[in-house]
């Protein structure tokens, strides 16, 4: 893969793609948040799996890093920014999340993500029928969040990790809940969580619950992953994002799937 660093505003792009692009019909694109952490990890997984895609069902991809390029791979202060909605509860003192950051830019931070999204087919060779944004953690709460955006429809992959569905006292339930889904999208997610992630785990199957039932989008997968926890179950689903984001979403749409 090869690397093309780009920056807008205050964020960096760090985009990988294959060396021979401009041999290969349109590919894929699949944005991360928390690029400084997980794009190159990412990007090295799908060079080495589309050495031999008939084997590994990895195909040829973009993979697009949006970070901030400081001296951590986390961002703090400004992942809870980024990454949140306001909350429009106050804060239960009983809670042992007491005291987070209060957050609240996603807005602001949508806006400039479908600027950087411009900016990619602007000057790569996209399918853009075929888009996904993958996110962890405060990261995973912001994937599952833009579902549900409309300006975002161009987005048709969401990949959350262990999603921080306990945001804001757990509004984002309430937002599946009165969600106008008399027309169901045409997009799919995939939905993982480590089973020692504690009340994340029933948080995180909830959500898959809500989606599915209430019918929000065509297609949702969702997965325990046994034995890991809250940042060993990045690097244990990667591979089975790969593989499940590489499926045109025409092939798989139509169906739910759940696994424990």
């Amino acid at each position: 893969m090869q690397q093309i660093i780009k920056k807008i505003g205050e964020y960096y792009l760090d985009i990988y793609s294959p060396p021979d692009i401009s041999d290969r019909s349109k590919l894929p694109v699949l944005y991360v948040l928390d690029g400084d952490a997980f794009a190159l990890t990412i990007s090295e997984a799908v060079k080495l799996q589309t050495r031999n895609s008939r084997k590994t069902g990895v195909e040829p991809m973009i993979i697009v890093g949006i970070g901030y390029h400081n001296s951590s791979p986390f961002n703090k202060k400004k992942r809870f920014i980024d990454f949140t909605p306001t909350k429009i509860h106050e804060d239960n003192p009983n809670d042992f999340r007491f005291g987070m950051p209060k957050g609240g830019g996603i807005d602001q931070f949508l806006v400039m993500f479908a600027k950087m999204h411009q900016l990619i087919i602007d000057d790569f060779p996209i399918d853009k029928n075929h888009i996904g944004i993958f996110g962890h953690s405060l990261g995973g709460l912001c994937v599952l969040e833009s579902m549900l955006r409309d300006e975002l429809d161009f987005l048709t992959d969401f990949l959350a990790v262990s999603p921080s569905l306990w945001w804001d006292q757990e509004e984002y339930f309430n937002k599946l809940i009165t969600f106008d889904n008399s027309k169901t999208l045409h997009k799919r997610a995939i939905i993982s969580v480590g089973s020692d992630e504690g009340d994340m785990v029933n948080l995180s199957h909830h959500a898959f619950d809500l989606i599915t039932s209430y019918s929000i989008i065509e297609a949702c997968e969702y997965n325990t992953i046994k034995h890991e926890n809250h940042m060993s179950v990045v690097f244990t689903v990667i591979s089975r994002y790969l593989r499940w984001f590489s499926n045109a979403p025409s092939e798989v749409l139509g169906g739910n799937k759940v696994e424990r």
